[in-house]
């Protein structure tokens, strides 16, 4: 049986970045594996996903990620050879660009296939998020670095204007932030109907 967990956390971490024009009807989770920590190969983190998008069939979605410079056209013949749809931009300021893909996820064996391919990729530090549309923008954020100096960074953004729900990655797989505007997943209670139903579901009030 499958065991996760669910607990409800506090918007304001560190980049966190959002369009909205009402935080107030903005909530986040973190949800996870409960054992995966103890197994550094372990793949539950995918599993955890699949059950939670495919049991109630939450498709499309939308996969935005951001993979290794040089990757592109190998991803993108992945892409092509499974009929997957997708957008591949360049994001970034002047000489200083990177890659993004876009994907549009439609059905269970899609998913499968792009998670085995790419998961990989959220577990070394680079950003990876699902969402249920097309809701994840790349714009400049002015931090203050060294010396008090100004320095200008291309962000992802979540607008959460309207019904809008987004699964960021972790940076080293292990789990994800949940960040919802919709009543259907707005509690733990709600989130937990999504799995099969037998799954283990924890959190820290337990």
């Amino acid at each position: 049986m499958s065991k996760f967990y669910i607990n409800h956390e506090t918007i304001g971490s560190d980049g966190e970045m959002f369009l909205c024009d009402n935080v107030q009807n903005l909530v986040k989770f973190d949800m996870g594996p409960s054992e995966s920590a103890n197994d550094p190969n372990s793949d539950s983190t995918c599993e955890m996903l699949v059950e939670f998008i495919c049991t109630k069939a939450l498709f499309p979605l939308c996969l935005t990620f951001e993979p290794f410079s040089g990757m592109e056209d190998d991803l993108e013949r992945l892409f092509k050879g499974k009929n997957i749809e997708y957008a591949l931009r360049f994001e970034g300021l002047k000489n200083k660009r990177f890659p993004v893909f876009k994907l549009t996820i439609e059905k269970p064996s899609s998913l499968t296939f792009v998670l085995q391919e790419t998961f990989w990729i959220a577990t070394c530090n680079n950003f990876y998020a699902f969402s249920f549309r097309d809701n994840i923008v790349y714009k400049p954020v002015i931090e203050k670095g060294w010396f008090g100096r100004e320095k200008t960074w291309i962000w992802p953004h979540f607008d959460m204007n309207g019904a809008s729900t987004v699964l960021e990655i972790w940076h080293d797989g292990d789990g994800f932030n949940l960040y919802t505007t919709e009543p259907c997943f707005s509690t733990i209670e709600k989130l937990a109907s999504y799995f099969p139903v037998g799954t283990s579901i924890v959190n820290n009030g337990d």
